[in-house]
């Protein structure tokens, strides 16, 4: 005990020191970004031992045939999608002016609505002005592009160089450790990969449920692509509450081909959708897998989110269950003695 509240002091200590330095959130937000790698790690681990129990393969080919996979279906879904949006860049172009037409002139025809239409003039200065701010809009975008692709990168490495030898960095932080707390330790990391294993697959079936009622009802919808809308919707559904937005803007664009009406149904698909994927699949999904308690998850997603963005966001369930994990071995059973609970 008395080597944990010095533990404990001395994180508080540099969390203050951070603080102070305007360096905390930098600091967790970048610890983040390697977690998030570790999470990536234990998916591709988990990946290449499912292969092994079906493949008599060393862990290294198995990991190298998954790795391989996994780039083809990115590249080739990439391909794919780009080529189906390159297609019909012109004719959703010429849709949106369409709309943009016919709206304007619908707002024209309401009394209510001119004295709030601007005129030629003032619509002739807006554009001037906003023209002279194109350049730094450019230039914000940019670096966050910039910055989002750097934690992409940092995710990735991390990932790949974890699950590809993970014995080597489990060793080397037991040796770390004094002996008589080194099979606590050993059993600890045991159980945080098998949890976090288990929520990856729950977090999998979510999306997989997500993509699929998406796909369906945009096929319903009548609008274009809508199977692989739905692929982008699942693999977007990660990000929670952010992801399923971000999803909805392809297919309220295409939407458009078919009719005003069409994307503001597709934006009523949406909206259940995010309803129903945040408070309900992913809620009860993950408490059958890791007996995550719904009210904390949506808890640290939201304090999370504020605190750290979208990083933290995604990040929110896997910590989550890494506490719990380390609640359950450390305190309830080593401290409190009960051997029976179950977090």
């Amino acid at each position: 005990m008395t080597n944990f509240y010095a533990l404990l002091i001395v994180l508080l200590s540099v969390g203050l020191i951070l603080s102070v330095t305007d360096l905390f959130v930098v600091t967790i937000s970048v610890l983040l970004l390697i977690f998030a790698g570790l999470v990536f790690g234990v998916f591709l681990n988990g990946l290449s031992n499912w292969l092994i129990k079906y493949i008599p393969l060393p862990y290294i080919a198995a990991y190298l045939i998954i790795v391989a996979i996994l780039v083809l279906l990115l590249a080739s879904g990439f391909s794919f999608l780009g080529t189906q949006i390159a297609a019909r860049t012109n004719e959703l172009w010429s849709q949106l002016q369409s709309v943009v037409a016919q709206l304007q002139s619908w707002l024209e025809q309401l009394p209510w609505a001119e004295q709030y239409l601007p005129s030629g003039s003032e619509l002739q200065s807006t554009l001037t002005k906003s023209s002279s701010m194109i350049a730094p809009g450019i230039a914000s975008w940019l670096s966050l592009l910039g910055w989002g692709l750097t934690g992409l990168l940092v995710i990735l490495f991390v990932g790949l160089y974890a699950a590809y030898d993970p014995e080597l960095y489990r060793s080397g932080l037991l040796k770390l450790l004094p002996k008589e707390k080194k099979s606590v330790a050993n059993r600890v990391l045991i159980e945080i990969h098998s949890n976090l294993g288990r929520w990856i697959v729950g977090r999998i079936a979510s999306m997989a449920i997500v993509g699929i009622l998406t796909g369906i009802g945009l096929w319903i919808l009548g609008v274009p692509l809508p199977f692989t809308l739905g692929v982008v919707a699942a693999f977007l559904t990660f990000i929670p509450n952010i992801g399923p937005l971000l999803a909805a803007v392809p297919q309220i664009l295409l939407a458009l081909n078919v009719g005003g009406s069409t994307a503001l149904y597709v934006l009523l698909l949406n909206i259940i959708m995010q309803g129903i994927e945040s408070y309900l699949i992913t809620p009860i999904i993950q408490r059958q897998q890791v007996s995550m308690p719904p009210i904390l998850l949506i808890s640290a997603q939201v304090l999370m989110g504020v605190a750290f963005g979208i990083i933290g966001i995604m990040m929110a369930a896997p910590l989550v269950v890494v506490i719990l994990t380390l609640v359950q071995i450390l305190y309830i059973e080593k401290i409190l003695g009960d051997t029976d609970s179950n977090v």
